[in-house]
């Protein structure tokens, strides 16, 4: 396998464990803030839905949300929470803007 096959398997197994009341929240947010026309990452996301059920289910929420064409990664920057531990982030805008 690819590095790509084994990143979506992983994606897709982790998204599937992912309860739906929580995907829809998140998708819900993220297509807000795609609407809003500005740039924004996962911690813009992160106030306004429960913590994750898993580490990697914003990731896969958002790599849903560009394969399904409503949202654009445009480049990274390190995490502005301290939690974070500087961590890259990736900065999405959305597709139509």
């Amino acid at each position: 396998m690819t590095g790509e096959e084994l990143r979506d398997r992983g994606i897709l197994a982790v998204d599937g464990n992912t309860p739906e009341d929580w995907k829809a929240t998140c998708d819900g947010v993220i297509s807000w803030l795609a609407r809003n026309g500005a740039e924004f990452t996962a911690e813009d996301v992160r106030p306004w839905v429960p913590e994750p059920p898993h580490p990697n289910a914003m990731g896969a929420r958002f790599s849903a949300a560009v394969k399904a064409g409503r949202i654009r990664h445009l480049c990274y920057r390190k995490a502005k929470r301290a939690q974070a531990h500087a961590r890259v982030l990736a900065v999405y805008r959305g597709a139509h803007e």
